[in-house]
């Protein structure tokens, strides 16, 4: 299974920081590929919804849960459907900064995409970690 590993840090609150990676709703507008999400149901520990991921031109239905939830230094979640995944967000207070790191497990529909499309959706699920770090401390130091 690959995993994406990202410290970045961000010029806002421990708490605003938190708040926006826990509002499952506001994923589209930081997470490059994520069409849509949708249908939540509960808060904090056990939330889940549904999402649609597009990646390589095929979209992929699935469904999101809050697995841990540890306000405001820790959050994780795990998507399961087309895509599976464990995203864990670790947060620290820095000054008037958070120092923010994400590890990120997932597993490519080789099947569905092929062996040969595999090394490119590497590259580009590494490069869309970067964007989406980008977009977050884009959207958190407005």
């Amino acid at each position: 299974m690959p995993v994406i590993e990202r410290t970045f840090w961000v010029k806002a609150p421990i708490e605003k920081v938190f708040a926006l990676l826990a509002d499952h709703s506001k994923d589209p507008d930081w997470l490059p590929g994520l069409v849509e999400s949708r249908n939540f149901q509960g808060q904090g520990l056990g939330a889940t919804w549904e999402w649609t991921y597009k990646m390589a031109g095929i979209s992929f239905h699935g469904t999101g849960q809050v697995v841990e939830h540890d306000p405001p230094r820790r959050h994780v979640v795990e998507t399961k459907g087309g895509a599976t995944s464990t995203w864990a967000w670790t947060l620290e207070p820095e000054g008037e900064s958070t120092k923010v790191h994400l590890r990120l497990e997932y597993s490519i529909p080789v099947a569905v995409l092929g062996k040969v499309a595999e090394k490119l959706l590497l590259a580009q699920n590494e490069k869309a970690a970067d964007e989406g770090a980008a977009n977050l401390k884009r959207i958190l130091e407005e």
